[in-house]
């Protein structure tokens, strides 16, 4: 340890604690850096040829049992920064969604009561534009102004919505040859443009998390939706209908509660999960002749290779 160049970078820490699936395996570095020495841990893990991952709330993703080679930025316990600016709401990349839905609340501003159910982070959010199914207007598109990237030995850069081409689940951050490649996320703005009643908005975020509570195993080991909306029809109703609910491998289980999820049902791996996502594509697609597109990324040695 006291060979490492920062004081805040650890050694193989295991990643499973950090994931809300309860799985993976150790990172060779991991990182909870404050945001003025971003560009020089970036720096470094370039030079050393290191792949870096980020990772906020640890939802919507699956670690390899293996775990990661390279540095993990760990943000769920910095960039926490949140205050209004004017007409805006600034958010730290590292602030919880339901944080940020409360906030605007306590401003008395609605349209962000959707995130109060979401347990992913800004960064999160921005990265895949986090939000309800396709054609629905509540998702990050809606309300981002600008964001805040940082890349190696360089110093934060704002880029305005727009040029991110959000749609549903894809930003052109995603795009590993795209042209903020390398880029990190630190922080975002929010636009605060519907002026609501108090009394409303604290109703419409009850309603929308008594709704999820209904609806979705929040209180299970899970990483959220699996799988995207495929030719406009939710991918729960084609595996649902598929007779999958309850199907499991090993400690892997389709959600009896919700199709689209898959539960850990106490000792699931990264490998039980893989070979679940994989089972439940190849029945629907025999069966109905639909592609389900995976929403979950992998992160290691158990993503797919285009």
């Amino acid at each position: 340890m006291a060979d490492l160049p920062f004081p805040f970078l650890r050694e193989n820490v295991p990643l499973a604690p950090f994931t809300t699936w309860r799985i993976g395996g150790p990172a060779r570095y991991l990182a909870e850096p404050p945001a003025e020495s971003l560009p020089a841990l970036l720096a470094w893990a370039c030079a050393g040829g290191l792949p870096v991952w980020i990772l906020g709330r640890g939802s919507n993703v699956l670690i390899d049992d293996a775990g990661l080679p390279g540095l993990v930025i760990l943000t769920r316990n910095i960039w926490q920064e949140i205050r209004r600016e004017g007409d805006f709401i600034v958010a730290g990349a590292g602030v919880s969604l339901p944080r940020l839905s409360k906030a605007a609340a306590a401003e008395g501003f609605s349209g962000y009561e959707f995130y109060i159910g979401i347990p992913g982070t800004v960064g999160g959010a921005v990265f895949m534009n986090a939000g309800f199914g396709p054609g629905d207007p509540r998702d990050t598109r809606a309300l981002l102004e600008d964001v805040e990237l940082v890349r190696p030995c360089e110093e934060a850069v704002r880029v305005a919505a727009a040029n991110l081409h959000l749609t549903y689940r894809r930003s052109v951050l995603q795009e590993p040859s795209g042209p903020f490649a390398g880029a990190v996320i630190t922080g975002a703005r929010f636009r605060l443009a519907q002026p609501g009643d108090a009394a409303a908005i604290r109703g419409e975020t009850r309603k929308h998390l008594a709704d999820r509570k209904r609806k979705q195993p929040l209180t299970r080991p899970t990483a959220g939706s699996v799988f995207r909306a495929s030719d406009g029809v939710p991918a729960a109703v084609h595996i649902d209908r598929a007779g999958l609910k309850g199907f499991r491998i090993g400690d892997a289980c389709v959600s009896p509660k919700h199709a689209n999820w898959i539960e850990n049902l106490g000792s699931a791996s990264a490998a039980d999960v893989r070979a679940l996502i994989r089972h439940v594509e190849d029945a629907v697609q025999t069966t109905f002749g639909v592609t389900l597109e995976p929403e979950v990324r992998e992160m290691g040695g158990c993503a797919r290779r285009e």
